[in-house]
């Protein structure tokens, strides 16, 4: 009988360590042993209660176990704080101080004091019975400290940049951006939201931080990408990265020829209006025919003037932009005559270099003129203009040429002898001379054989004299 007492409660289960301080966030691994106290047994099973607030198990191990059978395979649950398992192993069973039944591997969640205890537990003798054997069970307390870590001043701070839309001030028909982030070293987490409100919040969270945000068709309009970042100090302050999105056409293209029975204007003028109610006109460029495109300056009447055009017919494409690059386009037809008529011989222009042309034509103009008073009034301002073209074209030596006084026999004798109709006649002369300078000094910059078409008309109505 006193045998029976002293071997009938024998066994003990404990923890290994019983006691440790471990710090927040790193793993403790805690071994479930038994002591038999020199008693064999072949079975044991328990319930261990765990802090589910402090502690999280990892993993359960039965490397090394004393048990090779399992009547219920080892398992736990981290929402209810518990442990389970029940082994055992053949005979004649185990005996010892210190067997190893199973291996748990724990996370620590916060700082806290965390004990793990046996709820419910026994022991079970190698006699042919399952005499539950069990006299003591042991608990363990672990002491769960904050982590220590160096203080680590973060570097970088947070920026948005986008290579679709580098210029916060322009608009874009892009409407695919790209952004992209820099934030400091410390962040843990990315929040963004691309929206119309200049003063949102940002809600998309993105763990971990991202460096980069692809976005795919964009409405138009004027956006704002907010993004912050939680760091060590928590949450950062929100920036905002605009860009501005318009990808629709111009309206109501509307091209009007200033003048448009003077066909003889060599640059000619244009009323261009367009509409675009998002990001507005930008300008508008012309093409003739199939040449380049050259974009055209309004004038202080409000009007665009073409570059200097020879005579012919000619397709004309005016084109208009909006702020963002998009644009429409319209053609018509544009008819520049001249007003010389063909030259039937003329050995002069075969045989005398321009300039000699040049001098010939206006020393005749000049004789003429220097004994009219009539036209001397009228015409001055004009022959100087176009005395003024011609030298900034480089025939400055022309001007050595020009006679103001010179020998009057042959005029002043025609003069003196004109009745009335002559005069009137002379008048009218007088009106060609004129319309022709004019003419002269806006083709002055223009072609040699068409500036010597349009000398030799004017000699042929000298010539009517």
């Amino acid at each position: 009988m006193v045998f029976g007492a002293e071997t009938a409660n024998a066994a003990i289960l404990y923890f290994s360590p019983s006691s440790e301080n471990f710090t927040v966030g790193n793993v403790l691994s805690a071994s479930v042993l038994v002591n038999t106290q020199g008693q064999a047994i072949n079975n044991s099973d328990a319930v261990i209660n765990f802090p589910a607030g402090l502690l999280e198990v990892v993993s359960i191990s039965k490397s090394g176990s004393i048990f090779s059978l399992w009547i219920e395979e080892p398992t736990f649950s981290n929402s209810a704080g518990t442990i389970t398992f029940n082994g055992g192993l053949s005979t004649p069973g185990f005996n010892g101080t210190a067997g190893k039944i199973l291996n748990v591997v724990f996370r620590t969640r916060v700082v806290g004091t965390a004990s793990l205890i046996f709820s419910s537990a026994a022991v079970r003798a190698n006699d042919g019975y399952g005499t539950n054997i069990l006299s003591s069970l042991d608990k363990a307390t672990y002491s769960i400290i904050p982590s220590v870590t160096p203080s680590i001043k973060p570097t970088g701070v947070l920026s948005i940049e986008s290579t679709t839309h580098p210029d916060q001030n322009k608009w874009y028909s892009n409407n695919n951006p790209i952004f992209q982030t820099k934030f400091p070293s410390d962040a843990t987490e990315l929040n963004m939201i691309l929206n119309l409100n200049e003063k949102a919040t940002p809600q998309v969270k993105y763990i971990p931080p991202i460096s980069e945000k692809i976005l795919k068709d964009v409405s138009d309009g004027v956006w704002y990408l907010h993004v912050n970042y939680r760091g060590r100090a928590g949450l950062s302050p929100t920036i905002k990265y605009k860009i501005q999105i318009d990808t629709g056409l111009p309206k109501n293209l509307k091209i009007m020829r200033i003048y448009p029975d003077d066909v003889t204007n060599l640059s000619p003028k244009f009323e261009l209006s367009a509409e675009d109610s998002l990001s507005g006109i930008d300008y508008y460029a012309a093409k003739i025919d199939d040449g380049k495109w050259v974009k055209l300056f309004v004038d202080g009447s409000g009007n665009y003037s073409l570059p200097v055009q020879t005579p012919g017919k000619k397709q004309l494409t005016i084109r208009v932009y909006d702020q963002a690059g998009n644009y429409i386009e319209s053609s018509q037809k544009l008819q520049i005559d001249s007003t010389t008529q063909p030259i039937e011989s003329c050995p002069v222009l075969n045989t005398k270099p321009i300039t000699r042309v040049l001098s010939d034509r206006f020393n005749v103009v000049i004789n003429f003129i220097s004994n009219s008073w009539i036209l001397l009034i009228t015409i001055l301002m004009v022959v100087g203009a176009a005395m003024g073209q011609l030298i900034l074209k480089g025939i400055s030596h022309l001007t050595a040429k020009i006679k103001f006084v010179v020998s009057q026999s042959r005029v002043s004798k025609k003069l003196k002898r004109l009745d009335r109709k002559k005069t009137l006649e002379l008048k009218a002369i007088e009106k060609d001379i004129k319309k022709e300078l004019e003419l002269l000094v806006n083709i002055a910059g223009h072609s040699e054989h068409y500036l010597k078409n349009e000398l030799e008309k004017f000699y042929n109505i000298l010539k009517k004299l």
